[in-house]
């Protein structure tokens, strides 16, 4: 009989550390959630930029208050008789008009700016670079940090973040591009400050997938682009991926993966239940550690959800004309409590006004 009663009181002991349920994506439902005033007390979206060929993607706030957002130039759409155009990097100068800020920026699409207004790059596939650069936006100087993992290069970086640590978060997948496939998981990979010393090596690299045929469109980034996908979040209080985000923009496969939230202490839970229902693609944090996430693809319709760190919804904000949201950033400063918003299709980027602003890079 001891046995059985240790095995007993050991299962009563981890039920009464369980974790409960995440809420799911298929239960959200179509009510107004009770925090939306607190969160949008009045959206008006405004129109900053339209048009082009590519996909809009990358946004990404430096500390004068410039918006910098990227824009694919996919070879299958945006290619002519003079050849393959290598994508641009936009950037909007505070009260000023979107400007091109680089072209060709190497199929650039994730982007992240710390607080020494470092550019940060996540370089795709697609004639791309397929490697994480860095760009100090006062001098232009720039460094490779990321190009190789295990003597293989990287398939396509494709979302960016960086932790109070400096530590820089990429995901790595491939959506579309006729290169060869050098690295057999779709991940997120980890590159410590210690390390940039070196042009190519990778610290670390976590969550990684084993990449099927029908897992192509997958991620597990925190904000990522191009496709409709799945996204797990390393939850430092730092800004996309997010994201996280790879998808032929609204034609991307939705699967089972989860939003999840890592713990200060390294352990994870499940943020957010996406069963196989729907989507994530780019996230963001505001100073209050709630989670903003874009959602092209949900049962309850596409937007902005809004989710604490407990696990809760607290707003959910539609798009003008149901479009679908891809990627999203606070602006800094003056403008920490406005939030740019990128969607797929039309590639427009919008601006509105939140209730809370957003997370500031600490030095």
């Amino acid at each position: 009989m001891r046995r059985p009663m240790i095995l007993a009181s050991l299962l009563l002991a981890l039920q009464s550390h369980a974790q409960p349920a995440p809420l799911r994506l298929s239960d959200l439902g179509d009510a107004v959630p009770a925090r939306q005033q607190e969160f949008f007390p009045a959206p008006s979206f405004e129109l900053v930029h339209s048009g082009g060929c590519g996909v809009m993607e990358g946004v990404a706030s430096a500390s004068d208050g410039s918006v910098y957002f990227t824009e694919i130039t996919r070879s299958v759409g945006c290619s002519d008789a003079a050849g393959v155009q290598g994508g641009r990097i936009w950037v909007v100068p505070p009260g000023g008009k979107p400007r091109i800020f680089l072209e060709p920026s190497n199929m650039a699409a994730g982007l992240a700016i710390d607080a020494q207004d470092r550019l940060v790059t996540a370089e795709g596939a697609d004639y791309g670079g397929r490697r994480v650069s860095i760009t100090d936006l006062h001098s232009g100087s720039y460094r490779v940090v990321a190009y190789f993992h295990e003597s293989r290069q990287f398939n396509a970086p494709n979302d960016v973040a960086i932790d109070r640590a400096g530590r820089i978060y990429f995901s790595d997948l491939r959506l579309f591009g006729p290169e060869t496939l050098e690295q057999r998981i779709n991940a997120v990979y980890r590159l410590d400050p210690a390390r940039n010393r070196r042009q190519g090596p990778v610290a670390a690299h976590t969550h990684p997938r084993r990449q099927r045929e029908d897992e192509r469109r997958r991620t597990v980034a925190r904000r990522a682009h191009a496709a409709c996908r799945p996204v797990r979040s390393r939850h430092q209080r730092a800004r996309r991926a997010g994201h996280a985000r790879p998808r032929p923009r609204g034609h991307g496969r939705s699967g089972s993966l989860s939003a999840r939230r890592r713990r200060p202490t390294g352990a994870s839970r499940v943020l957010l239940d996406l069963e196989k229902a729907g989507c994530v693609d780019g996230m963001i944090t505001d100073v209050e550690g709630n989670v903003y996430l874009a959602l092209p693809s949900a049962p309850s319709g596409p937007g902005i959800y809004v989710m604490t760190p407990n696990g809760e919804l607290a707003a959910r904000l539609p798009l003008p004309n149901r479009e679908s949201p891809v990627n999203l950033g606070f602006g800094r400063g003056p403008e920490a409590g406005t939030l740019y918003v990128a969607t797929v299709g039309v590639g427009n980027i919008y601006r509105l006004r939140a209730g809370k602003a957003g997370l500031a890079p600490t030095r």
